[in-house]
């Protein structure tokens, strides 16, 4: 219990430099950020959804497709059915022109419950990519 509430704390404050790197569109706050997502992990490794919002920071903040990867591929190893891990690693695809294995996860989490919050657009997006694939 202290254990995830001491990892809870150091990612809220992760949380913090992530939300002042967007404000002000800088670098060493979204680094800084990652750093204490990181902390945070070590702290509880139990802790999920520290590590998906490290995976989604280093995707989309920093550019850092292969450290993303591999959070979101371990997300999905602990889980294969953890939604968001699923949309991200999919969306890390699409970016890197992998669209079969984007296509491949999208399809996984159409699968799952309606009540995911990008369904929508993993349909739309899925629903694209098998028409570019199809040119």
């Amino acid at each position: 219990m202290w254990r995830f509430i001491r990892a809870y704390l150091v990612y809220t404050w992760g949380g913090l430099h992530r939300f002042f790197g967007n404000t002000n569109n800088l670098r060493s706050e979204h680094e800084a950020a990652v750093r204490y997502f990181s902390r945070a992990y070590e702290i509880d490794p139990t802790f999920r959804r520290v590590r998906l919002e490290r995976a989604t920071l280093l995707w989309r903040e920093l550019s850092r497709h292969d450290e993303a990867l591999a959070d979101f591929n371990g997300l999905i190893d602990d889980d294969p059915e953890y939604g968001p891990a699923l949309f991200g690693r999919a969306m890390v695809y699409q970016e890197n022109g992998r669209y079969q294995d984007a296509l491949n996860d999208l399809d996984a989490y159409l699968a799952l419950p309606e009540a995911e919050p990008y369904w929508d657009e993993a349909r739309r997006t899925a629903a694209l990519l098998r028409e570019l694939m199809a040119e």
